[in-house]
């Protein structure tokens, strides 16, 4: 089985560095995304759980670049959300969810990156930040995994939630 998932979420949230996190590639790809620190286009990356192949699309995160995570966000199967714990919900955050919203997406997941630079008490205020923002919507019973990309905190659970959605009755 093959499926496609697509990043969404605000610039500096850390969406290619938990994609690095998750599969080993950096999906950066361009001198100007190495740099200027940000991306610029669409990249891609790859990794196999069990009998499953998953492709990423890592979108960028800017709002000049919207087009882009539009191009990137339109033929994924899963959305992975990515909201880093100590900043929350952004303006680029609420635009990409509801751009996957408007696709017609129907199953993700939700990272809570950064989660090694808050206190509990913060990571908390986040996760419910982030069940306020997809209420009533197909990511309202989604897993929100905290994850940190730099210790590798959460990555395997992230990757058991990611498998898991493939099994579920009308994933994708």
């Amino acid at each position: 089985m093959e499926l496609t998932i697509g990043t969404a979420g605000h610039i500096d949230h850390g969406k290619t560095s938990l994609v690095r996190a998750l599969t080993g590639i950096d999906a950066d790809r361009l001198p100007e995304e190495k740099r200027r620190g940000i991306t610029i286009d669409i990249g891609f990356a790859q990794m196999r759980i069990g009998n499953v192949h998953f492709g990423f699309v890592d979108v960028p995160g800017h709002e000049r670049f919207v087009k882009n995570m539009l191009a990137g966000a339109s033929g994924i199967d899963i959305v992975l959300l990515v909201i880093a714990a100590d900043e929350g919900v952004m303006p680029q955050t609420r635009e990409h969810f509801e751009i996957c919203r408007l696709l017609g997406h129907k199953s993700g997941v939700i990272a809570l990156t950064k989660s090694d630079l808050v206190d509990e008490e913060m990571l908390q205020l986040a996760a419910i930040e982030t069940a306020e923002l997809v209420n009533d919507s197909f990511l309202a019973d989604a897993a929100i995994v905290p994850v940190s990309s730099a210790t590798g905190y959460g990555i395997e659970r992230l990757k058991d939630e990611l498998y898991k959605i493939q099994r579920m009755d009308g994933c994708c």
